[in-house]
């Protein structure tokens, strides 16, 4: 006989990654997956273990995750043996903090300004799964563009470049102006005027300059905290412009840190930001 579901240790099994569904006994099976990024061999390893413990499909999260659905609980052993043998490592639910979402970033996508991987792979190693007052969710995108949604999360990691204008090399030829999809760019005289206020850091222009006229002055990361969907949701507030990567590290920590001593009972880092105050919150983290 199975045992009653309300003598299930649930809170076990969604550190495991084992997520209750609505029948009775049966579990999706929630893997970690860093940035999206899952090796062939994984892929295989999950479809074998979909057919033999699920109903023969896997889930696509909306946060690149996978999972594998009905699962029965007498099998949930089984299945974490054969996931660990496989280097698939088990999901987290609950009141830590989630995976790292990222884009391809600057490994793969033309448009990118950062290696969105490399960046997640260094944060997820390090805070994945830790325990946190509520879900704490980071997404890492490599320019404005912002595939990742940045804004949407409790901390949003952005690839952003200063663009500088070399008049030597400069035609005229207006190119940049046609690209900027901001209207931050004007040509006059044949001297580019770059609007500081409506550039939104892209490096569009870069990219388009025929004559490499226009270049990277300083790239690194714009950094958002306190976003959220769902119910209520809150747009996340942008705290660092074109960051170093060491800063980025610095104030993932301490706003980790930072939700740990001052959030309460089902309280989301905007949540904390909204009752404290967003100045006290950046005056905590930008140290």
């Amino acid at each position: 006989m199975k045992p009653m579901q309300n003598a299930i240790n649930k809170e076990q099994l969604k550190k495991d990654g084992f997520l209750p569904q609505r029948q009775n006994h049966l579990f999706s099976m929630r893997v970690g997956i860093t940035g999206g990024y899952v090796e062939a061999a994984q892929l295989r390893a999950l479809a074998d273990a979909a057919e033999k413990y699920g109903d023969g499909h896997v889930h696509i999260t909306s946060r690149q995750g996978i999972e594998v659905p009905f699962v029965d609980l007498e099998n949930v052993e089984a299945v974490k043996a054969e996931m660990k043998n496989a280097d698939v490592r088990p999901g987290v639910a609950g009141r830590r903090v989630r995976a790292v979402v990222a884009c391809q970033g600057n490994r793969v996508c033309n448009h990118g300004l950062i290696d969105s991987q490399g960046i997640a792979e260094k944060i997820d190693s390090e805070h994945f799964g830790a325990d946190v007052p509520y879900k704490f969710k980071i997404a890492i995108t490599g320019c404005p563009a912002a595939c990742l949604k940045p804004q949407e999360n409790d901390l949003g990691i952005m690839g952003a470049v200063h663009p500088e204008w070399k008049k030597d090399a400069c035609t005229g030829c207006g190119v940049c102006v046609k690209r900027c999809k901001a209207d931050a760019i004007t040509l006059e005289e044949g001297k580019v005027h770059t609007d500081t206020d409506n550039c939104i850091l892209c490096g569009e222009c870069i990219l388009a300059c025929p004559k490499d006229a226009i270049v990277p002055s300083k790239t690194g990361y714009t950094i958002f905290a306190g976003g959220k969907v769902g119910r209520f949701p809150r747009d996340g507030t942008r705290v660092a412009e074109v960051a170093t990567e060491k800063e980025v590290y610095d104030i993932v920590n301490r706003t980790i840190e930072y939700y740990r001593e001052n959030g309460g009972k089902d309280e989301r880092l905007g949540d904390v930001m909204d009752r404290m105050g967003s100045e006290k919150f950046r005056d905590a983290v930008l140290k």
